[in-house]
């Protein structure tokens, strides 16, 4: 499943050109990924009572620069899942289907209650089917 919201660039997003600074991507990916889960019936608020998802790697490259007032479409969908961790995979795109960025996540579940590591909880798996379908190849 690729879940999909839009996200339109605001001006303290961007440098003095009208760009979004690049740290800015992975906050469009955190956005991306939350909408993920409520779209699968799950708040973050929920989910992190039951379990906390650090990311343990972060990759993101650069297609086109977003700029000021673009409106984005932040794609996210499952990439990987093994039996304690998973990646989320991202695509933001533009008008047309213009890829601006892309990347992925690395995410470890870890037990709020006792701070340890843990398997990936059944309730999570069922929300995260791998592979996932390939997204359409964009302009």
């Amino acid at each position: 499943m690729i879940a999909t919201t839009p996200i339109r660039v605001r001006y303290a997003e961007t440098d003095c050109m009208k760009v979004v600074y690049y740290a800015n991507y992975l906050t469009y990916f955190e956005v991306a990924r939350v909408e993920f889960l409520r779209q699968q019936g799950h708040a973050m608020s929920d989910v992190d009572q039951k379990v906390h998802m650090p990311v343990v790697e972060a990759v993101v490259r650069y297609h086109k620069p977003a700029l000021l007032d673009d409106l984005l479409q932040a794609r996210c969908w499952i990439a990987e899942r093994k039996r304690a961790s998973f990646r989320f995979g991202y695509e933001l795109v533009r008008d047309r289907d213009e890829r601006v960025a892309s990347g992925s996540t690395l995410h470890a579940c870890w037990d709020p209650a006792t701070s340890k590591m843990i398997a990936v909880p059944d309730w999570l798996a069922a929300i995260m089917p791998v592979p996932s379908p390939p997204l359409p190849p964009a302009v």
